[in-house]
């Protein structure tokens, strides 16, 4: 029988061995407890969020508060510039995407689909006189927003506004 040379692992080899060792041991935790930082799934719905957001030119950033002078004269603290990828990273954390949209009898159901037409949501609440998100527009297309699915969407996210 041929004798195994021995392999020496470098420091680094040893704390990842060691760190998954300790990972198999820890406590699972069920969906609801985890945080977005270790829901794999949420991450990608993050990730798709950003690629939603690139092509509709959405506002990133929270809304920064800026002095402005009212009509009394006052000068008061007033926020200014949206944060619409925020609003629709807080939709899309809270939301259970099954409710929002089922698929069956022949309807395709995608994370993309739903956060798109999370995206045109949130939009369109910012501006309601914005007219220049079309259904034929060619990403709105490929992913499968129809009017019916949006306004099915809308419906629910409005409901869960209110409760």
């Amino acid at each position: 029988m041929k004798k195994r040379k021995h392999i020496f692992l470098d420091d680094n080899a040893k704390v990842d061995k060691l760190e998954r060792k300790i990972k198999k041991y820890n406590r699972y935790k069920s969906h609801s407890e985890k945080t977005p930082e270790e829901d794999f799934r949420l991450q990608e719905k993050l990730a798709m969020l950003s690629v939603v957001a690139s092509n509709f030119m959405m506002t990133g950033h929270s809304p920064t508060m800026v002095l402005t002078k009212r009509e009394e004269g006052d000068e008061v603290m007033m926020p200014v510039g949206g944060g619409q990828k925020d609003r629709a990273r807080e939709i899309i954390c809270r939301a259970d995407f099954r409710k929002l949209y089922r698929g069956g009898k022949g309807r395709k159901t995608d994370p993309l689909m739903i956060i798109t037409a999370i995206c045109m949501y949130v939009m369109r609440k910012d501006n309601p006189r914005r007219g220049d998100i079309r259904y034929s527009n060619d990403f709105i297309r490929n992913v499968g927003v129809t009017k019916e699915i949006y306004q099915h969407i809308s419906q629910k996210l409005d409901v869960n506004e209110n409760s």
